[in-house]
């Protein structure tokens, strides 16, 4: 087995610590409000993986991966721009900051044009996920995989701590989506721009609720 599949399987682990524990991707807003159940989680996964991941994080994440200096603090700041909700934007840089955190934690030493992004507001997660998986040793298809297996298994261990779906069934349920992302982990035309609007989930992650148990 290579040292970079090595790699791949801890950073995309759920014991990393990137700051997607605290996120629920609107899941738990849908839950209560009833348009999100048991029977219908891997198809609300599988869109997210689809739409958002696909078409957002991917492209920012590819951008990070392949820029360095000041060429990724330009990327940063693009990424920032074409954020189309405020509270994504916001959690996005939580996460962000969580994850420049582990990397000084591990002694991993962020590329300067990301110390630059996060210094000034906008250091964004899939942009820092990506220089950071490079610094780490992936490859860029290798890393868009790592970032994709992270995103559903985030949601999917989203549902089992809001008590909507079990340990088996959503491993079940990643076995079954593993196809999808593989064929969705393709690397972005170098001038792609992410988007990704997804109003559902979207809205559900903005509104306001009393007792979260995530922050979004």
């Amino acid at each position: 087995m290579s040292l970079s599949v090595l790699r791949a399987m801890q950073l995309a682990d759920s014991g990393f610590p990137t700051g997607g524990f605290a996120f629920s991707w609107g899941l738990e807003s849908a839950v209560a409000d009833g348009q999100l159940d048991l029977r219908s989680l891997a198809d609300w996964v599988a869109v997210e993986l689809r739409s958002r991941w696909h078409r957002g994080d991917r492209v920012a994440l590819a951008g990070g991966h392949r820029y360095e200096g000041a060429a990724l603090t330009r990327w940063f700041d693009t990424v920032d721009g074409l954020m189309p909700v405020d509270r994504l934007r916001s959690d996005s840089l939580d996460a962000g900051d969580a994850l420049f955190a582990a990397a000084r934690a591990l002694r991993i030493p962020m590329d300067p044009g990301a110390c630059a992004a996060q210094a000034a507001g906008v250091g964004h997660f899939a942009v820092a996920h990506g220089s950071f998986l490079r610094r780490c040793g992936l490859d860029l298809l290798s890393a868009l995989a790592a970032s994709a297996f992270g995103m559903a298994r985030g949601a999917f261990s989203a549902a089992v701590r809001l008590g909507l779906a079990g340990a088996i069934s959503t491993q079940r349920d990643l076995l079954a989506l593993a196809p999808l992302m593989a064929e969705l982990a393709t690397a972005p035309a170098p001038d792609d721009l992410p988007s990704g609007f997804m109003p559902l989930s979207d809205v559900a992650l903005m509104r306001p609720r009393d007792g979260r148990l995530f922050i979004n």
